[in-house]
């Protein structure tokens, strides 16, 4: 939501920045995945026995699939980039993730009809 924000707020022309807005979404989910991998080697988490089991590509789908479907509640402001994020979901290395993460996904879901902007 606060990307959707930024972007109104930009006034971005979605129609000829939609590349740029893809690439800034790719690289906020690959820093999440970094951040998290990171935490997990700091002392702290070292000293605790903390785990993280992570794979890039579980972490690139739900974060796709999440901005999937927050942006897509405005599917006018931004019909080329949910064009696009649908085809990188339905690529077939990210096949099996959407049976396997179902649970989560409607779940997150849930928290997703709240919203209203």
């Amino acid at each position: 939501m606060k990307m959707h924000y930024y972007l109104k707020e930009w006034r971005l022309d979605m129609a000829k920045h939609h590349m740029f807005v893809l690439n800034t979404i790719r690289r906020t989910i690959r820093f999440a995945y970094t951040s998290a991998c990171n935490k997990a080697t700091h002392k702290l988490a070292r000293a605790h026995h903390a785990r993280v089991n992570l794979q890039e590509r579980q972490v690139t789908w739900l974060g796709l699939h999440a901005f999937h479907s927050v942006l897509s509640r405005k599917p006018q402001a931004y019909a080329r980039l949910l064009k696009m994020l649908s085809f990188q979901l339905s690529l077939p290395r990210y096949r099996h993730l959407r049976k396997r993460f179902r649970g989560v996904v409607a779940e997150g879901l849930s928290t997703v009809t709240l919203l209203c902007f």
